[in-house]
This record gives C-alpha cells, sequence and structure tokens, in this order.
C-alpha cells in the first residue's frame, strides 16, 4: 500500500505491545534492511524523544525499476489504548512536527493505531478541526467532522474520554496558539517579546504566561490521594506528586516520597523531582537515590531561607559520615565553585550491602524569592549536570 500510493509519511499511535497484549507486528527493521514478501525496507535514519520517534526507512520492490522510496515514520509512544495522554500538549508538538514534514505531493498521509478507529480517529479529528479554524468562516464542529468520518469508517473516535480529550486539546491549541520559535529567530523573537502592548502595558512574556496559567492543571485538579493519605510526610498540602507519576519506594510497606517523575525532552522519566527532605525523611530520600541510582542531585536551595528551615541537613557537615537507619552517606570531597558547591557522596545501605556514588550539584547564589539574577551560575550547573549524567545517568533534582 505505501508503494502502490507513494506514501512517505507514516504516523503510528499505537506502542508494539500494551498491557501484555501485542497491537502491531513491528514493520520496520531495527537496522540494515528487513525483506517483507518483494519489499526491501531500510532503515536509514532514527531520532528517539521523550513522547515520539521519529524514523526515516527507503522501500524498495525488488527488480523494479522504480526508484527507491523514501519514507517517514512518526511513531507517538506516550498514547495508551483506549485512553488519552495525560495532556494535549505532547500530542499537539507531535501533530505540528509531523504537519511541518508533510507536504503536497508526497502522497496521503498513512495514520494506525492498532484497531485504526480510536487513536486514528481522535488525531485526523483534532488535525482536520485546527485546518477548519483557520479558513474563512473560522469555526469549530468537532461533532460534525466525527459524524463526517464515521460515514467513511465506523467507530472513528471510540469513547467518551476520546471526544472530551479532542475538545481540551483544541482549546489548547487555540488559546496558546504557536509559541515554536525558530532557532535562527530566537535572538530577534526574545527582544520583540520584552516589548509593552500600549493597550495592555503588558509584554509577550506576561501575556504568554497568563495563558500558560490558564490552561495548567491546579494542584487541586490532579490525583493526589496517596500523597493526601501521608501528609506527615510533606512539607505542605499544596504542591502535592500526582498518583500517575509519583516515585514509589521499593521494598517499604510505607512506599510514598514526595517525588515526581518528569520527562525529558529525549528520555522519559529522565528526571526525579523531589522535595526537599525533611528529618523524618531523609532516610527515604536516600533510598530512592541508593535504589534509582540516581547520578545527580540538584540542590536549587539553601538550608534556611527567611528564618525558616526549606532543607534538613540530609548529607554529612564535613568529610565524614552520617547514618539515616539503614543507610550511611560518606562524604568523600566537597569543592566550592563560583555559585555552587560540588560534593561527591557515597550511600551505603548496610542491610544489602550495597554501595552507590553520587554527586550533589548545591546552588547557592538562587534568591529565596525566584529571581534568577545569577543566570551564568544556572548555565554552569546545567552544563555539569549533563557531563556527570553522560557518566551515571539518572537526575535527581
Amino acid at each position: 500500500m505505501v508503494w502502490q500510493e507513494r506514501s512517505q509519511s507514516i504516523v503510528m499511535l499505537a506502542n508494539l505491545v500494551e498491557a501484555s497484549s501485542v497491537k502491531c507486528h513491528k514493520y520496520w527493521p531495527e537496522t540494515g534492511t528487513l525483506s517483507f514478501g518483494p519489499f526491501n525496507v531500510t532503515i536509514t535514519g532514527q531520532q528517539i524523544l521523550a513522547d515520539y520517534t521519529t524514523r526515516e526507512f527507503s522501500v524498495q520492490l525488488a527488480e523494479s525499476s522504480e526508484p527507491a522510496l523514501s519514507v517517514t515514520q512518526f511513531h507517538f509512544t506516550a498514547w495508551p489504548d483506549h485512553g488519552v495522554p495525560d495532556y494535549a500538549t505532547s500530542l499537539l508538538a507531535f501533530h505540528k512536527k509531523v504537519k511541518k514534514h508533510h507536504k503536497r505531493g508526497m502522497g496521503p498521509m498513512i495514520v494506525h493505531c492498532s484497531a485504526g478507529v480510536g487513536r486514528t480517529g481522535t488525531l485526523i479529528t483534532i488535525d482536520c478541526v485546527l485546518e477548519q479554524l483557520q479558513g474563512e468562516e473560522k469555526v469549530v464542529d468537532i461533532a460534525g467532522f466525527i459524524i463526517h468520518l464515521r460515514t467513511q469508517r465506523m467507530k472513528m473516535v471510540q469513547s467518551l474520554e476520546q471526544y472530551m480529550f479532542i475538545h481540551d486539546a483544541i482549546l489548547e491549541a487555540v488559546t496558546c496558539g504557536d509559541t515554536q520559535i525558530d532557532a535562527s529567530l530566537f535572538s530577534r523573537r526574545i527582544t520583540e517579546m520584552s516589548h509593552r502592548y500600549p493597550q495592555t502595558q503588558l509584554t509577550e512574556y506576561e501575556n504568554q504566561f497568563r495563558v500558560l496559567e490558564k490552561v495548567s492543571p491546579k494542584p487541586w485538579e490532579i490525583p493526589r490521594n496517596k500523597a493526601l493519605q501521608h501528609p506527615f510526610k510533606n512539607r505542605n498540602d499544596y504542591y502535592l506528586p500526582s498518583d500517575d507519576w509519583g516515585v514509589v519506594l521499593r521494598g517499604d510497606k510505607q512506599d510514598y516520597i514526595h517525588a515526581t517523575f518528569v520527562n525529558g525532552y529525549k528520555q522519559k522519566r529522565a528526571f526525579i523531582i523531589a522535595q526537599s527532605p525533611m528529618e523524618s525523611t531523609a532516610r527515604d530520600f536516600w533510598k530512592m537515590v541508593h535504589d534509582r541510582k540516581c547520578g545527580v542531585i540538584v540542590m536549587l536551595c539553601d538550608l534556611l531561607e527567611d528564618g525558616q528551615e526549606t532543607c534538613y541537613q540530609y548529607w554529612p557537615v564535613r568529610r565524614g559520615m552520617a547514618q539515616f537507619r539503614e543507610y550511611t552517606v560518606d562524604l568523600m570531597e566537597e569543592k566550592p565553585v563560583k555559585g555552587f558547591v560540588m560534593r561527591t557522596l557515597v550511600v551505603v545501605n548496610e542491610k544489602a550491602g550495597s554501595a552507590h556514588q553520587v554527586v550533589q550539584l548545591h546552588m547557592t547564589n538562587w534568591s529565596p524569592d525566584g529571581s534568577c539574577s545569577h543566570l551564568a551560575t544556572i548555565t554552569s550547573v546545567i552544563n555539569e549536570m549533563s557531563a556527570i549524567r553522560g557518566e551515571l545517568g539518572t537526575i535527581l533534582s
């Protein structure tokens, strides 16, 4: 079909295996060339990001005089079967990537999930309604378009959850607009964003931040039942970890910790965002670091701010050791750098007899009010963090 229709874009919305069930046969090679009957498919490039992967294929019909067909596959990996992504943001970014690539003359775009109705219908509806918005009438008719789709294929948009998600996605797209900036125009665009609009006296920075506040979920809208069941482990009850992304303390009966996984640009769950430890949670903190083999701890606050404890001293004060129940922490080296302190620590699980080394980057000149007055220090910390991460793996911040 790809060869016959000269399709140069494939959009895949399912994973190969979901909930122990095979959802799609792997129709491309991991490396090199793989034959499917008379067709030879060669993978020529791949880019893996947190929410999606793009792959470049060359497709050739054996004994054909026609040139090989170049095909790009866009594989969205963050969409659960029969459900919807947690937020529309990642899917909208994915959609922009696909639309930027696919031009007229590249053949029909092939879109598939597992059954080709639910997720496929959802993405096609979002795509067509966004185009509808850009037309002369500038109207939104989601229900009308799905009715139209269902005259061509049954059950397009399979569930109420998917139907509601389409509305959320369109609302976010309309509210936020296109915020992507071409790298070559970034410097000029930053200057433009600093100018104030005469009518409102607001800069574009301020306008965009207000939009972010509108489209972001409120703290009480996020499912956080586990956190609410352990109030003594939280510094406050406002910013609590979600049930979906919370870190679990492996093997503990009380397995809750105030910490959340966060995706990076290229890697899923690349970061753990943690509340600063309290005296009662320092042991849990070190268990998480040890068990998850975190290579870096980035500390962005002081122990005391405005006369209040903001972080418990969870490492030895000087070269030496500190005990946190079954975990012993040894300070191997402490080196002051401009704007931050670098500490090399070894955490030992005395019960298991296993040790793990971690580097703490403690930024000391970030103001308690959150203002970023030392951008060079932030850049230095990020560079150091990235270098260590390449050697040791996951980051904890």
